[in-house]
């Protein structure tokens, strides 16, 4: 089993990034009560650091590989997720632009229209789009599967 480092590590190296060009990425084991059970990596209003849950489904992928970054489809969809939690500490909680940086990620990856990834990813777009906007106090950005309830 691989740490939850190499794992970040698997997902860097796909970006061509390292952690210092990121904001602080702390792992976390929970997905907080106000937040989808599904999601795979949030921010919160007012904090600057990046929780990505090391129980999400493409993470455990990842760190149960035989070979480290054994899946490249994982690793394709952790990345494109760090891209979109990024793009909203930098650039606000707009929804839309942090979709659309994820999808332009998945696409930039090799994972375009039509493969797994980028197929969730605009489902969950969908959903998120669909729904009513939060009163900013109690807005939980989401990258995983499922918008927030």
């Amino acid at each position: 089993m691989w740490t939850a480092e190499a794992v970040l590590a698997c997902a860097l190296t796909l970006l061509g990034r390292s952690v210092s060009s990121f904001p602080p990425i702390e792992f976390v084991t929970t997905v907080p009560a106000d937040a989808s059970p599904q999601a795979e990596a949030y921010v919160r209003v007012n904090d600057k650091r990046i929780f990505l849950v090391t129980t999400s489904h493409h993470f455990q992928v990842l760190q149960r590989a035989r070979d480290k970054c054994g899946d490249l489809t994982s690793a394709r969809k952790l990345a494109s997720i760090l891209i979109h939690e990024e793009t909203h500490l930098r650039q606000g909680t707009d929804e839309a632009t942090a979709y659309t940086a994820q999808l332009t990620t998945l696409m930039a990856l090799g994972a375009g229209i039509g493969s797994p990834p980028y197929t969730e990813v605009v489902r969950a777009m969908r959903q998120a789009l669909a729904k009513p906007k939060r009163k900013p106090e109690r807005i939980v950005v989401l990258s995983g599967t499922d918008p927030p309830n």
